[in-house]
């Protein structure tokens, strides 16, 4: 790779915030502070985020309960893989599933950040408030799908500034807390979080990209591959949390499945694609930026394989419309 595009791309990686967690008592962190999983804290008298019924809940609990219906029938057949009291298990929490979406439902607590301690740090990003905290809140039980429009419903990212002697730290519902066990859970252990900054490399599907053509498979290649020396989000033994910087993406399309969705198309099928008021709309993708990227931590308990990305538009970082985050996860 000659040396004019590797100064492009040294000049293009964006610094981010790495962030390490050490596993901890959750009452040994202070309210306020920076934390993967635990209990939020949140202003005295709020309540816990709970999403609505999705708008499209009857496809979804159709889906869920005809799945449910099939780990059953399979269970008996010959040769079959799964014992019939695994079956039953697995058809119940898909029958589970199926009636949570129908209904209101607590989202699950990924972590809060402390603003004015990360906007410390060298790398933060000035686009971001430093006051306050952002809090991210999922739909673990459903893990609703980025392309959709209607999947909007199963996050929440708060931007709070109540001062923390007014915070209290928030009980986890029972309908989180019931759902779980020893091999799956709704809520994870409080890890503490400490804060380092880093560069990060642009990854070759991001909009912005344009330190060589994509179709120089000899270059690409070798990008990738000193890209891959980094690891990522879903390893185990690594800090896979960041704020801010470019994502470590394991799957293509994160900004322009983002800009569709969040535009009203449904981008799951191969034919919006097509459409002029797709091709208008990706003429603005690179305006997504990564916000956080959550992954396996071993401190927490997030043993899901995979990760989860929070984006938002450049314009809605700086107006401080946090509402109009997303949520991706990807997994291999």
């Amino acid at each position: 790779m000659n040396h004019d595009i590797i100064s492009l791309l040294a000049a293009q990686a964006r610094p981010a915030i790495l962030l390490r967690t050490t596993q901890s008592e959750e009452d040994l962190i202070s309210l306020g502070a920076s934390k993967i999983g635990g209990r939020p804290d949140l202003p005295r008298g709020a309540a816990w985020p709970i999403r609505p019924a999705y708008p499209d809940a009857d496809k979804r609990a159709a889906r869920h309960r005809k799945e449910a219906a099939r780990l059953l029938a399979d269970s008996i057949k010959p040769h079959s893989r799964m014992t019939p009291e695994q079956a039953q298990r697995f058809s119940l929490a898909r029958r589970a599933r199926a009636d949570a979406v129908e209904t209101e439902f607590p989202l699950a607590f990924f972590g809060q950040f402390d603003l004015s301690e990360l906007s410390r740090e060298k790398g933060f990003d000035a686009t971001f408030p430093s006051d306050g905290r952002l809090l991210l809140f999922y739909d673990l039980l459903e893990q609703p799908e980025e392309f959709s429009p209607e999947a909007s419903v199963g996050w929440r990212m708060l931007w709070d500034t109540t001062p923390v002697s007014a915070l209290v730290r928030a009980p986890i519902p029972d309908a989180l807390s019931s759902i779980s066990d020893d091999d799956w859970s709704c809520v994870f252990r409080a890890a503490q979080v400490s804060t380092e900054t880093v560069l990060t490399p642009i990854p070759p599907n991001d909009k912005s990209w344009n330190a060589f053509p994509l179709d120089d498979d000899y270059a690409l290649e070798e990008y990738q591959e000193w890209l891959s020396q980094f690891g990522t989000p879903d390893m185990s033994g690594r800090d896979n949390h960041q704020f801010g910087g470019f994502p470590q993406t394991l799957q293509n399309g994160l900004q322009a499945r983002c800009q569709l969705a969040a535009n009203g198309l449904n981008c799951g099928g191969l034919d919006v694609w097509k459409t002029e008021a797709a091709k208008e709309l990706l003429k603005s993708a690179k305006d997504w930026r990564l916000v956080l990227q959550i992954g396996v931590d071993r401190h927490a308990g997030i043993s899901q394989p995979g990760a989860y990305y929070v984006t938002m538009r450049e314009q809605d970082i700086a107006a401080r419309r946090f509402d109009r985050a997303r949520v991706t996860y990807q997994c291999d």
